[in-house]
């Protein structure tokens, strides 16, 4: 057993999950014609069944990085550390921040959101999840916040799929 990380991409319309679904239409909802939506536009009260699987991440550019703004409580939880206040460089092991600074700077640099089926495997361990990426921009355009939400899948899903990311 290998210790690694698999992703895959998949379509925003072919979405797995009824709380990922859920999240992109309210973030969809906010947009203005052909501008994203700022931080501003969304209210936490509007989606409760989602807060302990969000986090929000500050783009900073110029070198490009991520810094967490907040950590979900329930991804906290399960990571075993709360990010808040650090960027993705925290995030262990370093192949998995590695993966995130793909992910994060293709949305701050498209502007588009993406969906990605995520699978960990670290010390012995697997954890699968899946992770819709949103991005926000005050002025519109220029993503300067990106908020996640990810759902853990199943350990059945893990046992049968998993593996064979990794062999």
């Amino acid at each position: 057993m290998q210790d690694g990380v698999a992703a895959t991409r998949l379509s925003l319309a072919q979405m797995p999950s009824d709380t990922l679904r859920r999240m992109y239409t309210y973030w969809q909802s906010k947009c203005r014609t052909d501008r994203l939506p700022a931080r501003k536009d969304i209210d936490p009260i509007d989606f409760p069944w989602a807060l302990g699987w969000v986090c929000l991440l500050d783009v900073e550019r110029y070198p490009m990085n991520f810094r967490y703004r907040l950590d979900g409580t329930t991804i906290a939880e399960r990571y075993g550390a709360d990010l808040t206040g650090q960027t993705i460089d925290a995030v262990k092991p370093d192949f998995h921040a590695a993966l995130l600074r793909k992910h994060f700077s293709e949305v701050a640099e498209t502007g588009r959101p993406s969906v990605y089926r995520i699978s960990l495997r670290y010390g012995g361990q697997v954890q699968t999840y899946t992770r819709l990426a949103l991005p926000f921009a005050r002025d519109g355009t220029s993503v300067d916040m990106i908020m996640t939400v990810s759902e853990r899948l199943t350990p059945d899903y893990e046992d049968r799929d998993a593996d064979q990311l990794f062999r």
